[in-house]
């Protein structure tokens, strides 16, 4: 394997998994919606001069509206809930309670897309993985003081994000991804700002010194160029030398880094049962990738179906 494919993978394994523990660290410091607005926004302006400089044509006024409303439901209600999620849970719990968006995926192309059949050994992985979900959440919540409501957010973002990655795959979107990713980038970013301010979230805003801390900056560069730019683009070399079924791994490779993250470097509190949870859901979208695999239909999340975290 060439030093290319390492840090490819590196870029979505590592930056990726990475994500979330920056997510987490975030908004620890700036109000939750803004944090994701302010991420979004600015990653948009960063893709800016590489958008102008591509040769691809412009998109439709069609195509354009079709990529800003899919980016609101990917990253605003996918993805936006996680910042304020974890504001209330661990960030670990957060990456695999949103991990279920394979399976959610999975499930909606065999029911309602009907272009895979579900087999009996993939039936029981994917009840495996609910059955785990509930130890992920309810697994000592009481003694840590969780409430049920910031997962069940996530499960909902999870959702959205699997029913705006589905829309993405059929509607008729920009040809470059250069556009598409912009488009969603900025639009989302300034709905997800005008929903902080509708929440009276700026009056609210820390002191400055709190905001250009080297803890909080660190994290929204991370997120800005490391998650959103690096990663993105290392995603989108992949697909295109290496088998969609290798690159897909990232689906589950990127909560185990953020479990090992969130647990052993943040010393974020877990319990036995939760962990267990965590593996058995964890286990189940690997189970589910493998017999789609070995069934020769793997063509299973594309670039617009991976979360972007």
């Amino acid at each position: 394997m060439g030093i290319k494919r390492i840090l490819a993978y590196a870029a979505t394994y590592l930056l990726w998994g990475g994500a979330y523990l920056a997510v987490r660290v975030l908004v620890q410091v700036l109000p939750s919606f803004f944090a994701a607005g302010a991420r979004y926004c600015l990653a948009a302006l960063c893709l800016s001069p590489f958008i102008f400089l591509t040769k691809a044509s412009a998109p439709s006024w069609r195509q354009s509206c079709n990529a800003v409303w899919t980016g609101v439901l990917l990253l605003v209600a996918g993805y936006g809930v996680v910042f304020w999620a974890e504001k209330r849970i661990p960030s670990w719990m957060a990456a695999v309670l949103l991990s279920t968006t394979f399976l959610w995926t999975y499930l909606a192309e065999c029911l309602a897309r009907r272009s895979h059949r579900i087999r009996r050994g993939m039936l029981l992985s994917l009840l495996a993985g609910l059955a785990g979900m509930p130890l992920v959440v309810g697994g000592a919540s009481h003694r840590m003081g969780l409430s049920i409501v910031p997962p069940l957010a996530v499960l909902l973002g999870a959702l959205c994000w699997s029913a705006g990655s589905l829309s993405v795959k059929w509607i008729d979107m920009p040809r470059s991804t250069l556009h598409t990713v912009g488009l969603q980038l900025a639009s989302s970013g300034v709905l997800l700002l005008c929903v902080s301010a509708a929440l009276g979230e700026w009056t609210k805003a820390p002191a400055m010194a709190q905001c250009f801390a080297w803890q909080p900056l660190l994290a929204m560069a991370y997120l800005v160029v490391g998650a959103s730019m690096l990663g993105f683009a290392s995603f989108h070399w992949l697909l295109k030398h290496e088998p969609a079924s290798l690159v897909a791994t990232s689906s589950y490779v990127n909560p185990i880094v953020a479990m090992i993250l969130g647990v052993v470097a943040a010393h974020e509190r877990s319990s036995p049962l939760q962990l267990v949870g965590a593996l058995v859901v964890l286990g189940s979208i690997v189970a589910v990738w493998r017999l789609q695999a070995s069934a020769g239909i793997f063509e299973i999340l594309p670039i617009e179906q991976t979360p972007l975290p």
